[in-house]
């Protein structure tokens, strides 16, 4: 007989027998796409590097448009 006090809806309706395995414990775990930009010991990782050198190029690249529009022929 289920256990209907149980709050896990997954409990309710299976037997004891049935339980799906439990999602593996971490901090890695709980986003499968999400792209960490710090390690464990908290240093930025190559992704954070990227992300940045990409945002200071086009801050760059930005500049130099605008300057190129704006200055006197």
């Amino acid at each position: 007989m289920p256990d209907l006090w149980d709050t896990d809806p997954d409990n309710v309706f299976s037997t004891p027998g049935d339980k799906p395995d439990p999602a593996p414990s971490g901090h890695d775990n709980d986003h499968p796409k999400e792209v960490m930009l710090r390690d464990h010991h908290g240093k930025l990782r190559l992704p954070a590097y990227v992300l940045i050198a990409l945002v200071i190029a086009s801050a760059a690249v930005t500049l130099l448009l605008a300057a190129m529009l704006f200055a006197p022929r």
